[in-house]
């Protein structure tokens, strides 16, 4: 039943939104959302993409105020046998972030530009899975043939998530301008990670020859029933030590020793452990005694294993929070050819960052066997590892006339030295090649005020089928955008954009242990999807 549940986990693991690789975000203006490509920009919010690139900005105060509305669906269809709606199930979610804030300053001396900026570099959205998730279900599906024999003919269950994730980088940047080609900028991003989530596992029920039950007391039921069988030897022990031990039960029945309901019930018990019907009515007392003794070891080992079992079949809920920090170096350069090719380089060192779970309620997950202490998914005060990979940006902006710009940006993460599993405990490779995503934009200016632009972008993923399950998939993606550009007075600039995602589908034809059979594997296919959309407003300001 742990699987039940450790699935919330990867909830917690902070992922892209949008644009960006496996756990970075990229989109951080509404001049990105218009142009997908800003790795050379020369505007204010250079403070992100481009810090070297901000001595090209006209001597002063500069501010950059940007929103970003994203919607995001998620589909993985599985094949896995046993769930409702078999073999074509569709677990949907929905990712949602009415308000994603980029806000930059600038301040250009001429030769030196001081610069702050805070995004959401990581995360950034509230998830919800109004039908569950896959990985949830499934144990409980495997119920159903598993207890087929004692009547079993349905399940249902009822499970919520809301969560949220998000990490805010809050960055400052010296630029120098060495000369009129060269200038160069150190920085660095305090990145503050925050996870939260509240869960609920509620109402698992199995239909038990037409009566729907908790789960939880069909397994209590179980471990009564199995308690009984064991404790037939002891039941009989006086019968044995009277003479009766060479006796059948009939005879038993026969001669007083026994209510036929004890008969029907020791019959019953011997049925359930695997005697044959056919050698039962034969049975001594002494055999029958025997026979139950030898099984008893494997007879507790079920009993406690369902009663653990119905111990994880009650309600129960959770609320996590999970919290941790990190800082990311930055270095750039800036390089301008006679005001015409502008190409700005930045490299991001890696972060490293860990989340501490502050948690309120928990999940209970087993029983330890040794202590009868309940095993919990997020323990209190328990670590998990949320690195972000160090990152190689490098853009170019080509402007061969005054109102046209072709503009073409490239980003490299180094995601292989990364622990994406998130257990120090553990070393699962999940990476196959680096993430690399390219983006081309085309701005033209119809007057010295209005500018339009079109664009597009697209990411190479590099994770295996280790990475992937239905909530931490990774897929390549096609991004088209556009927007417009407007002067309103020259102290202030408006951009609008929108851009539409589409992903690459993906599939994954992996198994699992059948639930209380670890030796028999059911395999299946997962098919992976997405779709993402996004509106930006954003107004800079110069002084």
């Amino acid at each position: 039943m742990k699987k039940i549940l450790s699935v919330f986990s990867a909830l917690l693991v902070t992922g892209t939104l949008l644009a960006g690789g496996l756990v970075t975000n990229t989109n951080q203006s509404a001049q990105y959302i218009r142009l997908l490509s800003r790795n050379a920009s020369t505007d204010v919010d250079a403070v992100y993409y481009n810090p070297a690139g901000l001595t090209r900005l006209a001597p002063g105060l500069h501010f950059g105020i940007n929103n970003q509305t994203i919607g995001q669906g998620r589909s993985v269809m599985t094949t896995y046998p046993y769930l409702h709606g078999a073999p074509d199930r569709e677990f949907a979610g929905t990712v949602s972030a009415p308000f994603y804030p980029s806000i930059y300053a600038a301040y250009n001396t001429g030769k030196i530009a001081f610069s702050l900026g805070f995004n959401p570099v990581g995360g950034g959205g509230g998830a919800t899975y109004d039908e569950g998730l896959a990985m949830i279900e499934m144990p409980i599906s495997d119920l159903v043939p598993l207890l087929e024999s004692q009547g079993a003919q349905d399940y249902r269950l009822e499970t919520n998530f809301v969560g949220s994730s998000i990490f805010y980088g809050f960055q400052g940047n010296v630029s120098y301008k060495i000369n009129d080609i060269i200038s160069v900028s150190a920085g660095a991003r305090y990145v503050m990670a925050r996870n939260t989530y509240e869960g609920k596992l509620e109402n698992i029920e199995l239909n038990m020859g037409g009566t729907w039950l908790p789960a939880s007391t069909v397994f209590t039921n179980i471990a009564s029933q199995l308690s009984s069988i064991v404790a037939i030897p002891a039941t009989v022990a006086p019968i044995i030590t009277g003479g009766g031990g060479d006796f059948t039960l009939a005879q038993l029945e026969g001669a007083g020793y026994l209510t036929s309901v004890q008969r029907a019930g020791i019959e019953a018990g011997l049925a359930a452990i695997g005697v044959p019907a056919a050698n039962i009515p034969v049975m001594t007392l002494n055999q029958i005694s025997g026979t139950i003794t030898g099984a008893t070891p494997a007879l507790n080992t079920q009993i406690a294993s369902a009663t653990a079992t119905s111990s994880v079949m009650v309600d129960q809920q959770a609320d996590v929070l999970q919290t941790g920090s990190g800082i990311t170096p930055i270095l750039g350069v800036n390089l301008t050819f006679a005001d015409i090719v502008n190409v700005g380089i930045k490299y991001e060192f890696v972060t490293k960052l860990r989340v501490i779970n502050e948690t309120t309620s928990d999940f209970t997950t087993g029983i330890n066997p040794e202590t009868g202490a309940p095993i919990t998914m997020f323990p209190d005060g328990a670590e998990t590892i949320n690195d972000m990979p160090a990152m190689l940006a490098v853009g170019v902006e080509v402007r061969p006339m005054e109102r046209f710009m072709l503009t073409g940006s490239v980003n490299y993460y180094f995601d292989k030295p990364i622990d994406y599993d998130g257990s120090a405990d553990r070393e699962v490779n999940m990476i196959d090649k680096n993430f690399m995503e390219y983006a081309f934009g085309l701005e033209y200016g119809f007057t010295k005020n209005i500018r339009a632009s079109v664009a597009y972008a697209g990411t190479s993923t590099g994770v295996n089928l280790n990475y992937q399950d239905e909530l931490s998939y990774s897929l390549n993606t096609s991004t088209f955008g556009g927007g417009f550009g407007f002067r309103i007075t020259p102290m202030i600039d408006l951009n609008l954009g929108g851009i539409y995602t589409i992903y690459q589908e993906g599939s994954k034809s992996t198994s699992r242990p059948m639930t209380g059979m670890s030796s028999v594997n059911i395999p299946f296919t997962e098919t992976y999807n997405k779709n993402t959309w996004v509106v930006a407003l954003g107004v800079d300001l110069h002084f």
